[in-house]
């Protein structure tokens, strides 16, 4: 029951129980009595959906109009969006010489420049001695402007577009401190070097309110050093009211160690100035200005408002408003921490950061409702694209007219189109659609499709129901597929709407079941005749209509321990409840399955004991080895269980043996998967591929920046005429769960304390993080679109899969990536292969108290599950906002929401898991 509570008589009883099937498939309601008042339109700060991503900082962001925007990202190189910040690509690369793209501006969509750090700053790696780049196609070909190289200047921190014509630039952070402007649109670059005119000894920010006065801050000297030793350098700003022909300081710092890093002037008297403080300090501090600039004050921000510590690395600094802004910067601390929020002038901030705001450098505010931040991935701050009031369903006579009404919000102008069952109407563009004489055609399932610039959402359904006339039916709930546990119920259930009576007969593999007549079917004591595909026609007066189809799935198991003696096969085809494939780059038929092999009969290295999950203690399982001939050839066989097809929530389980003689010869893969179409050979970095595959090897020995394979390997088919995708960091985003280890390495940390190194008496010591030489418990996990990986145990890594592959055959085999010969003494036991079902349990809240200034509640939870905390202000038309995320650990998760003191409006939580 999904209920809401008062928190001072703990009373609950059910709400919205139509509207609520919409939701997550568990939501509990807190009700929360709080000060404030919800408000409408209001723009939120979200990560970029497919930012950029990786090792390297999103430096700067620039936009150049709603669609075209682009990335400075150090020395990965610059990156372009042409869809409004929904996906990214690369169009400078990080090639030789590598350049450190440190900021970037556009005067025009076509029209921009990116700047180079340049050799000999923090950033040891750079060697491109070309300081700035210039681009005349929107970023698709790019050239050095000549005249900066000629002037001296040797790197810029920052560029700043103050119209089509008039484009400043500064550089560098550390010194020295150069200024550059062009006045006729790049055509022409006045250079002055700061540091020779003893104003500044290094700059990282440039603003121009008019083409006659200007400000640039950084540092006094440019003596920085690392240990904070004198002789100190201290931040400072400069100013300029003939154009940059000449400057003069207007405030210094007495702050050791520090030097100014950005600037944001939300109108022309009041402005900010972030401070970074290379050293440990009592006091985050920025300087803010209220008569133009020429005087500065320096405010002091507690540490309790950064996380308690001081290393927050003030960097990024932008506002909205004369006294709403934010500031980030170089911090590590996890959110809300790493970005905090002031609506007061900078009198009090607020830790609002969330996952990925950390290292915020470049905050740019294009209006009152749409801005930019980057930092370690790209932001965008709008209002949310929402469907705050649903159209409802109506039920009306025939002749009588009828309209549909939507309410939403987001970044202005929206556009909407309304659809009947899945179909746009033409011209039907409005927030209402109306019908003006509802007839028997014009009964169905009616929704919109609300737009701005970034992106659509799509309403719930709406079913206009008429009566008088019969109304033929529609499915309004889809039977849902199904895995149980073999001689388990299994029940399908049907929603539908249309004139009664309403009639049904359920389907199994096309043909009728017989008395199978009802809105549900059960199908009991499952068996494996029983898998297969059901679908339900629903049939009335006015016509009939078939469901989608839904599978029942039974848990797969075997054990190997079936065979009296061992069954070696060495070609492909069926045999033994498996589909065999095998493939090789050259040479024959190279591998060798056998079913039932007595493992305990294997002495090298060292004897294999009866697998973790073995009842009785046997010693039966399944052996895999590949490329053992006189044929040097990198080779895999993948074997496809025969009896069931799986989808849906489920686990796959087994135990696992790598065998192996020696570090030198033994780095082979066993490979498993699920989702696979059971057709093809899966192999690493050949084609072709499909499904979604894992690999691990036996002694831990694949270099840990190959592009193609690594120790622990997550990858997934990109087609059958393509080779596997090695999912990393770099194009992949992992989580809610931490990665086990980021290069999927054996030497990552918590790799090699999962496996610590073995000794293995008369033979020698394993290397740590190897898997090698002992009986591993694997699991794969399907949640949803959740899928986690798991060994002995430990979840190595968790992925949300976009991909296809939703649903398939499982996959057990082993691969020689290598084309040297494989030694006999590496294969793979696998023993003990089971699937079984994950059953969801609801979200069930166990208690509730205010204490303190503080509202407590607590969950259950389950391992490795995503959960969100959100809430809103309206339980009629909800906005929902995140207010925290949690990874599930299988035991009760606590939870603190501070209170917010003066406030009066209902304040409503929900806890919701995909």
């Amino acid at each position: 029951m999904t209920c809401f509570c008062y928190w001072w008589n703990l009373q609950c009883r059910d709400i919205f129980p139509n509207q609520l099937k919409s939701y997550y498939q568990a939501l509990v309601f807190l009700l929360l009595v709080v000060h404030g008042v919800a408000v409408a339109q209001t723009p939120v700060w979200t990560q970029f959906p497919n930012s950029p991503a990786g090792t390297a900082r999103n430096d700067d962001i620039y936009f150049a109009d709603l669609t075209n925007g682009w990335s400075a990202r150090g020395t990965d190189g610059v990156y372009r969006t042409t869809n409004s910040g929904n996906t990214w690509i690369k169009v400078i690369p990080n090639t030789s010489p590598v350049a450190h793209f440190r900021c970037i501006g556009f005067a025009s969509a076509t029209h921009g420049w990116a700047g180079n750090l340049g050799p000999g700053s923090y950033d040891g790696s750079v060697t491109d001695t070309n300081m700035l780049y210039e681009t005349f196609d929107g970023g698709v070909n790019w050239n050095f402007v000549p005249a900066i190289n000629a002037s001296g200047m040797q790197g810029f921190c920052a560029i700043h577009i103050m119209d089509a014509q008039h484009i400043y630039g500064v550089g560098r952070v550390r010194g020295p401190a150069y200024f550059a402007k062009s006045e006729n649109d790049g055509t022409n670059w006045f250079v002055t070097n700061l540091t020779a005119a003893g104003v500044m000894g290094g700059l990282m920010d440039v603003y121009f309110k008019d083409a006659t006065n200007g400000f640039a801050v950084g540092m006094d000297t440019n003596a920085y050093n690392t240990s904070c030793v004198a002789p100190f350098y201290h931040g400072a700003i400069a100013r300029t009211t003939n154009g940059g022909l000449s400057w003069f300081v207007v405030t210094n710092t007495t702050i050791n160690c520090s030097y100014f890093w950005k600037m944001s002037w939300p109108s022309a008297n009041i402005g900010y100035a972030s401070l970074q403080q290379n050293n440990s300090y009592s006091a985050a501090v920025f300087f803010k200005t209220t008569d133009g600039g020429t005087t500065w004050v320096s405010n002091g921000i507690p540490l309790t408002a950064i996380g308690g510590q001081s290393s927050f690395g003030v960097q990024g600094i932008g506002f909205v408003s004369t006294n709403e802004g934010w500031m980030g910067g170089s911090t590590v601390l996890n959110p809300p921490y790493s970005y905090i929020h002031t609506t007061n002038g900078g009198a009090t901030w607020t830790p609002e950061g969330y996952d990925n705001t950390r290292s915020m450098n470049r905050i740019r505010f294009v209006s009152p409702t749409l801005g930019y931040g980057s930092g370690q991935k790209l932001h965008v701050f709008r209002v949310p694209l929402t469907i705050t009031t649903q159209p409802t369903g109506q039920t009306v006579a025939v002749s009588a007219p009828v309209t549909f009404n939507v309410a939403a919000q987001g970044y202005a102008p929206l556009s909407y189109q309304w659809r009947f069952n899945g179909t746009n109407l033409a011209g039907a563009t409005s927030t209402n659609y109306s019908v003006l004489s509802a007839q028997a055609a014009n009964a169905g399932n009616y929704s919109v499709v609300v737009s701005d610039y970034a992106g659509n959402v799509t309403s719930s359904v709406a079913v206009l129901t008429i009566t008088g006339v019969p109304v033929p039916p529609s499915i309004t709930g889809q039977p849902q597929s199904i895995l149980v546990n073999p001689s388990s119920n299994a029940t399908f259930i049907v929603g539908a709407a249309g004139t009664a009576p309403l009639r049904y007969q359920w389907r199994f593999n096309n043909a009728n079941l017989v008395s199978a007549t009802n809105t549900s079917y059960t199908r009991t004591n499952s068996q494996p005749a029983d898998a297969g595909n059901y679908t339900v026609v629903v049939t009335n007066s006015a016509g009939s209509v078939t469901s989608v189809v839904a599978t029942l799935t039974l848990a797969f198991t075997d054990n190997f321990d079936s065979y009296a003696s061992p069954v070696i096969v060495t070609n492909i085809g069926t045999t033994n409840g498996y589909k065999i494939f095998f493939n090789a780059a050259s040479g024959p038929l190279d591998f060798k399955a056998i079913f039932g092999f007595d493992y305990s009969t294997v002495t090298f290295p060292t004897n294999i004991p009866s697998a973790p999950n073995a009842l009785g203690g046997t010693t039966r399982g399944l052996y895999l080895s590949v490329n053992k001939d006189a044929t040097a050839a990198a080779a895999a066989v993948n074997l496809y269980p025969t009896s069931t097809s799986t989808g849906g929530n489920f686990a796959l389980k087994f135990d696992l043996w790598l065998n192996g003689a020696n570090l030198g010869t033994s780095t082979e893969h066993a490979l498993f998967g699920i989702n696979h179409s059971g057709n093809i050979t899966n192999r690493i970095g050949l084609a072709t591929s499909d499904g979604l595959m894992f690999a691990m090897d036996t002694d831990g020995n694949v270099s840990a920046s190959t592009t193609t394979i690594r120790d622990y390997a997550v990858l997934r088919g990109d087609g059958i005429g393509n080779t596997p995708v090695l999912m990393l960091t770099d194009n992949t985003t992992f989580g809610p769960t931490p990665l086990l280890g980021p290069q999927f390495d054996n030497l990552n940390p918590g790799i090699s304390s999962l496996f610590p190194a073995k000794t293995i008496p008369g033979w020698g010591i394993s290397l740590n993080g190897s898997a090698g030489l002992g009986w591993v418990g694997v699991e794969v996990r399907q949640v949803g679109s959740l899928i986690t990986w798991l060994l002995n145990n430990t979840a190595i890594a968790q992925y949300t899969n976009t991909t296809v592959y939703t649903n398939g055959s499982l996959m057990i085999g082993y691969n020689d990536f290598f084309n040297s010969i494989g030694d006999s003494n590496s294969f793979a036991i696998f023993d003990n292969i089971r699937v079984e079902p994950i059953v969801i349990a609801p979200v069930i809240l166990l208690s509730s108290q205010v204490v303190g200034n503080n509202f407590t509640f607590e969950f259950a939870s389950e391992p490795y599950e995503s959960y969100t905390i959100q809430y809103t202000t309206n339980l009629i038309a909800p906005t929902w906002l995140a207010y925290t995320n949690i990874v599930g650990t299988g035991s009760t998760i606590g939870n603190t929401i501070p209170l917010i003191p003066g406030n009066s409006t209902a304040q409503y939580f929900r806890v919701s898991r995909p």
